[in-house]
C-alpha cells in the first residue's frame, strides 16, 4: 500500500496551529529517523523562507501546478504514516488554500533542489521573483512566461515592469524567451550583458569562472561585454574572458552546451571521452581521464535519473577501469591495476 507524508500535519506545525491530537499523530510519524531528519531539515528550511518572504507574496498560480507532481515524486523515497493511519493524515489538495499550498512548495521545492524565495507584487506589470536551484537542474517560468532550465548552484532573478523584462544570472540557465517585439528580455551576469526579443539560448556564467559563454541555439541575441556589443546567429558561440577583457565568437557545439536540460541522454556506440564530456556537463563534475585510457571501446545505454557513481560503476564493468571520487565534484578515471576497493563516493562541495 502506498504511504504518503503527512503534510497537512506538518504544515501545521511549521504554522504553529497544530492541534493536540494533530500533534500525537506527528510525532508517531517522527518515531522514525529519517523522518525526523526530514522534519528537521523543513523546520530550518521554514525559518529561512520566513526570513525571505517576510514582505513577498508567493506566485501560487505557477506553483499551484507544480504541487501534485513534486508531491509525487518526493513521497515515493519516504516511509510514513503506518497503513492504518494513511487514510486521515495525508495531504488533500482540495482541502488546502492556496496559500498554505504555496508554503509547502516552498518546502518541497528546496527539497528537490529549487527554491523559489518569492514575488514583491504591487501590480501586474511590476515584480520580480528569485529562484535559487542548489543542489540540482530544475525548470522555473517566469511571470511573463518565458521557460528557464536552472543548473546547480544558480541564482535567478527575474523583474518585469510595464516596459522592461530583466533578469539577474549567477550560473548557468538556458532560456526560451516569451516573443514581445516591444518589450526586450535583458539578461545581466556579472559582466555581460545578453539583450533579445525571443530566442532559445543558454548563459554559462558563474562568478568562480573566468569566462562566461552565450550558446544560441536559436533566434539572435545581441551580446555586450566591456565595450564591445556582437550579435550571434544559431549555431554560434559568445566567449568573454573577464581577466583578459576578451570577447570571441565563433561556431560552437550548441547541442552540447543545453544537453544538461534534457530528461535523458542517450548513446549510442560512444567512447569513453564522448560520454564523460556529457556526463561532466550533465551532473557539473570534473572528470579527469587519465591519457592511457584508450578510445577503442564504445558504449551504448540511457540515462535518466541515476547517480554519476552508479553509471562510473556500470562502465568499469563494461570495459575495466579503475576510478575514484575526489572532493569538489572531481572524479578520476584510471587504467585497472588491482581491483580497486576503495572507490570513494563522490564528497559534495561544501
Amino acid at each position: 500500500m502506498k504511504r504518503k507524508i503527512p503534510w497537512n500535519l506538518i504544515i501545521a506545525k511549521l504554522k504553529g496551529d497544530i492541534t493536540k491530537k494533530e500533534n500525537a499523530q506527528l510525532n508517531v510519524w517522527l518515531a522514525k529517523d529519517q523522518n525526523l531528519q526530514l522534519f528537521e531539515e523543513l523546520q530550518t528550511l521554514w525559518e529561512k523562507v520566513q526570513l525571505k518572504t517576510a514582505h513577498y507574496e508567493p506566485d501560487t498560480e505557477f506553483y499551484w501546478k507544480e504541487l501534485s507532481v513534486l508531491m509525487e515524486k518526493n513521497e515515493k523515497n519516504r516511509d510514513f504514516l503506518p497503513p492504518e493511519k494513511e487514510k486521515n493524515k495525508t495531504f488533500s489538495i482540495p482541502h488546502f488554500t492556496r496559500k498554505i499550498a504555496a508554503a509547502c512548495i516552498l518546502l518541497i521545492l528546496a527539497l528537490s533542489g529549487t527554491f523559489f524565495l518569492g514575488q514583491i507584487s504591487t501590480t501586474k506589470k511590476n515584480q520580480t521573483q528569485t529562484f535559487v536551484s542548489m543542489n540540482g537542474k530544475s525548470k522555473v517560468v517566469l511571470s511573463d512566461g518565458t521557460e528557464v532550465w536552472l543548473h546547480s548552484n544558480t541564482t535567478l532573478t527575474f523583474e518585469e515592469k510595464k516596459n522592461k523584462r530583466e533578469a539577474e544570472l549567477n550560473g548557468e540557465a538556458f532560456f526560451n524567451v516569451t516573443h514581445n517585439k516591444k518589450i526586450p528580455f535583458l539578461v545581466k551576469s556579472n559582466d555581460i550583458i545578453v539583450k533579445v526579443y525571443g530566442t532559445k539560448f543558454n548563459v554559462n556564467s558563474y562568478t568562480s569562472s573566468d569566462n562566461a559563454i552565450v550558446s544560441l541555439y536559436e533566434g539572435s541575441v545581441a551580446l555586450l561585454a566591456g565595450d564591445k556589443t556582437i550579435m550571434l546567429k544559431p549555431g554560434q558561440e559568445g566567449n568573454y574572458n573577464r581577466i583578459a577583457k576578451n570577447l570571441k565568437i565563433a561556431y560552437g557545439d550548441i547541442e552540447y552546451a543545453k544537453s544538461w536540460t534534457n530528461d535523458q541522454l542517450h548513446f549510442e556506440n560512444k567512447n569513453i571521452r564522448e560520454i564523460c564530456k556529457y556526463l561532466s556537463k550533465w551532473y557539473s563534475a570534473e572528470i579527469i581521464i587519465d591519457n592511457r585510457i584508450p578510445n577503442d571501446q564504445s558504449y551504448t545505454f540511457t540515462l535518466q535519473n541515476e547517480p554519476l557513481e552508479e553509471v562510473v560503476r556500470i562502465m568499469a564493468r563494461i570495459n575495466s577501469f579503475d576510478y575514484q571520487f575526489l572532493e569538489n565534484n572531481r572524479l578520476v578515471i584510471q587504467p585497472q591495476t588491482i581491483k580497486s576497493k576503495n572507490n570513494k563516493p563522490m564528497q559534495k562541495t561544501p
